[in-house]
C-alpha cells in the first residue's frame, strides 16, 4: 500500500498559481477607468488568444451536401453533411422557419454540449426548434465523439461517454502537435462558413448558442470569429480558479494551452466579444461554479459600461443542474429574439414532438464513417506522426538535449534543495530494511518529488560517499512496492524517485473513483497534467527536471560522478529525456517501457492504460521518438537496456 506524504502538494501549488493569476488579473480589471483602456486590454487579449489557436492555413471547399428532409409544423429541416477538412465530415441539421420570408433572415449556430447523441438530444432538438419557430434559421452540429460523429461506430467494446472520446482523441493529437481546442474550433468555424453560404440567411445576423461543451465552444467562437453577432453560452461560465479549487477536471477542448501563462482566464475569452452583445446562462447547482459566473458577469459589465454599452451584458441564472432546460431555452429565444428585431410572440417554449436520432441522421446509417474517404483521428493524427517522421533530421545528442530543453521547457537546475525527513522500513516475510526519504523542492518552497534510499541496516540522512555503483531508479508509480525490498550490493547506492503525481506524491485531491486510478480520464493524473498544460507546460518536463535533480543529487556523492539510470513503465520517459540531457548517466535500464508516441498517435486507443496524460509531450514526434532517444544514447557510449520483466 502507498504511503502518501505530499498528496496535496500539485493541488497548493496550482491554487497558488491560479490566486496569484486571478488577483493580478482582477487588479487590472478594477483599474480599468476609460473606454480607452478598456479598448487597449481588450486588444491585448485578443492577441494573446489568436497566439493561443492552431488552426489549418487553408480550407478546403465545404462540399455541401442535402441528404434528406424532414418537415415540422414551425420549420423544415434538412440534413447536412459539410467538409471540415480533408478526410473529416461534419454532420449537420438547418432548420429553416416555415412562413413567408421579407429578406434573408438571422440565424443561429448551436452547439451541442457532450450528449452522446449530439444534435439529436432532446434538449437541442426542443431548443433548435424553438429558435426556428420563432424566425431563425438554426444550424446544429455533431461534434467530434457524438451522434453520427461516434469515433468508434462498429466497433467493440467502444468507449460511451463523449468525453472519453474526446480525451482518447486529444491524446492522440497532443504528440504531433496539435490539440483538440482548436479542432473544435475549426469544426464551427466551418459551420459558419455554411450560414454565410445559404442564400435565406443574412450573414450580419449571425449567432452562436450551446450548454458545457457546446457553452464553451460558443464562448471560443465568439472570441476567435467577428462573424458571431450575439453569443449565448449555458453552462459553461466561470472562472479557473474556481475548477482547480473544486478540483474539478474540465474537457482536452477546454484547455486553451499557455492561456494561464499568457495572464487570460475565461472571463477573457467572453470579454474579447466585446462589445457585441452577450447573454450569460448559469444555473446555481450547477459543477460550473456559480460564483465565478458572478464574478466573471461584473467585470464583464464593467468593461461594457466603460464601453458606453452596458445593455448589451446580462444574464438569466436557473436554478436546475447542469443542462440546457427550458427556462434557460426560454431566455435564449428572448435575447436572440432582442437582438434580431425579431418579435418573440410567446415567451413560454411550446410543447415539440422530439423525433428518433435516425430521422435526423445525414450520413448512411447514421455513421459518417460510412462515407467514402472518411478518416477517424488515429488514421490522420497518424498520418501526420509519419509526415513528422520523415522530415526529422539526425541529431547529436548535445543538439538534442537543446531541443528537448526547449520543447519541455527544462528550467536552470541550480542547486537542489532537499528537506530530510523521517526514515521508514519495510518487513516482509522477516526482513527488515530501511530507507531514508528526502523531499525535494522542485518548486519554490514546495516538496513536488521524494528520493529514497534503500540499505539493509538503517540509514539516517545524509548522501553518503559512495565507493561502488550508484543507481537511480525512477518509478512508474510507486517506488516502495516497485523496488520490493530490492537491496544494493555491497558498496552500492540505490536510490529511488517518485516524481510529482507518483507514489508518495499521489495526490489525495482529485478523486472521483473509489479507490485511486492513475489512469482514470478524469482523475488526478489527467488533471494536474492538463493545468500544466494550461499554463504551457509539460508536466513530462517538470518530472524530467526532478530526474536531473536526483541525478545531480546522487552523482555528485558517486566516486565516478556517473550514475546508473533505471526506470520502469511511464517513468522511462523522464528518465529517457534526462539521460540525454545530463552528464551524470553512465547506463541506462527500462524496464516495460512504451514503445513510441508514432504507435500511440496512429493505433486504435481503447484504453487509457497505454496512454496517461502525464506521459505525452506536446508535439514530442516532431523532434524524436522513443526508440530514437534510445539510439542516440546507444551511439553516444550510453548503453540502453530493455527489459520486460520486473527485477526479481
Amino acid at each position: 500500500m502507498i504511503s502518501i506524504t505530499f498528496g496535496n502538494a500539485q493541488q497548493e501549488f496550482f491554487v497558488a498559481r491560479f490566486r496569484a493569476l486571478a488577483r493580478k488579473r482582477n487588479a487590472r480589471i478594477a483599474r480599468l477607468r476609460t473606454k480607452a483602456e478598456a479598448e487597449r486590454y481588450l486588444s491585448s487579449v485578443r492577441k494573446k488568444i489568436a497566439s493561443s489557436l492552431h488552426l489549418p492555413k487553408e480550407k478546403c471547399p465545404l462540399d455541401p451536401r442535402i441528404t434528406g428532409v424532414v418537415e415540422f409544423p414551425e420549420c423544415t429541416l434538412e440534413k447536412i453533411l459539410l467538409r471540415s477538412r480533408p478526410g473529416v465530415t461534419l454532420t449537420c441539421n438547418f432548420l429553416l422557419p416555415r412562413g413567408e420570408r421579407k429578406g434573408k433572415v438571422p440565424a443561429v449556430l448551436m452547439l451541442s454540449g457532450h450528449a452522446p447523441d449530439g444534435k439529436a438530444s432532446a434538449m437541442y432538438q426542443c431548443g433548435s426548434r424553438g429558435l426556428a419557430a420563432r424566425g431563425f434559421a438554426v444550424l446544429t452540429v455533431d461534434p467530434i465523439g457524438q451522434g453520427e460523429r461516434n469515433l468508434y461506430a462498429g466497433i467493440e467494446p467502444t468507449p460511451r461517454a463523449p468525453t472519453e472520446q474526446h480525451t482518447l482523441a486529444a491524446k492522440q493529437l497532443i504528440p504531433v502537435g496539435e490539440d483538440l481546442f482548436s479542432w473544435r474550433i475549426r469544426d464551427a468555424m466551418r459551420a459558419l462558413d455554411y450560414l454565410e453560404s445559404r442564400s435565406e440567411v443574412d450573414p450580419s445576423r449571425i449567432g452562436v448558442h450551446g450548454e458545457s461543451g457546446g457553452g464553451t465552444l460558443t464562448i471560443w467562437l465568439a472570441a476567435c470569429d467577428p462573424r458571431v453577432a450575439w453569443a449565448a453560452p449555458a453552462s459553461a461560465v466561470t472562472t479557473w480558479l474556481h475548477n482547480v479549487e473544486n478540483e474539478m477536471p474540465v474537457d482536452y477542448e477546454q484547455i486553451p494551452a499557455g492561456a494561464a501563462a499568457k495572464g487570460l482566464d475565461c472571463g477573457d475569452f467572453l470579454a474579447a466579444a466585446a462589445p457585441r452583445p452577450l447573454r450569460l446562462l448559469g444555473q446555481t447547482q450547477d459543477f460550473f461554479d456559480p460564483r465565478g459566473f458572478t464574478e466573471i458577469y461584473d467585470q464583464l459589465k464593467h468593461i461594457y459600461t466603460l464601453l458606453g454599452c452596458p445593455e448589451r451584458i446580462d444574464f438569466t441564472m436557473d436554478t436546475h443542474t447542469h443542462g440546457l432546460f427550458q427556462p434557460l431555452r426560454e431566455s435564449a429565444y428572448d435575447f436572440f429574439c432582442r437582438c434580431a428585431g425579431l418579435p418573440n410572440p410567446r415567451k413560454e417554449e411550446a410543447p415539440v414532438e422530439l423525433v428518433p436520432e435516425s430521422r435526423l441522421w445525414a450520413a448512411p446509417g447514421g455513421s459518417v464513417y460510412n462515407l467514402p474517404g472518411e478518416k477517424r483521428i488515429w488514421e490522420i493524427s497518424g498520418e501526420r506522426a509519419a509526415q513528422l517522421k520523415r522530415k526529422r533530421r539526425p541529431l547529436s545528442r548535445e543538439e538534442m538535449a537543446v531541443r528537448l530543453k526547449r520543447l519541455l521547457g527544462i528550467r536552470p537546475l541550480g542547486t537542489p534543495y532537499c528537506r530530510r525527513l523521517s526514515y521508514r522500513f519495510f518487513t516482509d516475510s522477516g526482513t527488515f530494511q530501511n530507507y531514508s526519504r528526502f523531499g525535494l523542492e522542485t518548486e519554490p518552497g514546495r516538496v513536488m518529488c521524494m528520493l529514497h534510499r534503500s540499505a539493509k541496516k538503517a540509514l539516517f540522512y545524509d548522501f553518503l560517499p559512495v565507493t561502488g555503483k550508484t543507481v537511480l531508479y525512477v518509478a512508474d508509480q510507486d517506488c516502495a512496492s516497485e523496488l520490493r525490498l530490492r537491496e544494493p550490493e555491497p558498496g552500492d547506492a540505490l536510490y529511488s524517485l517518485d516524481c510529482r503525481g507518483i507514489g508518495e506524491c499521489m495526490p489525495t485531491s482529485c478523486e472521483q473513483m473509489p479507490e485511486r486510478d492513475f489512469y482514470y480520464y478524469y482523475g488526478f493524473d489527467y488533471h494536474y497534467a492538463s493545468l500544466h498544460l494550461l499554463w504551457g507546460e509539460s508536466i513530462c518536463g517538470r518530472r524530467t527536471e526532478e530526474v536531473l535533480a536526483a541525478l545531480e543529487l546522487t552523482g555528485s556523492r558517486s566516486s565516478s560522478g556517473r550514475v546508473s539510470l533505471e526506470a520502469r513503465g511511464f517513468g522511462c520517459i523522464p528518465a529517457l529525456f534526462a539521460a540525454v540531457i545530463s552528464d551524470r548517466v553512465s547506463e541506462v535500464r527500462l524496464e516495460d517501457c512504451p514503445r513510441s508516441w508514432e504507435r500511440l498517435a496512429s493505433e486504435m486507443l481503447l484504453s487509457h492504460t497505454v496512454s496517461p496524460a502525464s506521459a505525452l509531450p506536446g508535439g514530442i514526434l516532431e523532434l524524436t521518438d522513443i526508440p530514437e532517444l534510445a539510439v542516440l544514447l546507444d551511439s553516444s557510449g550510453i548503453p540502453v537496456t530493455f527489459a520486460s520483466q520486473p527485477h526479481p
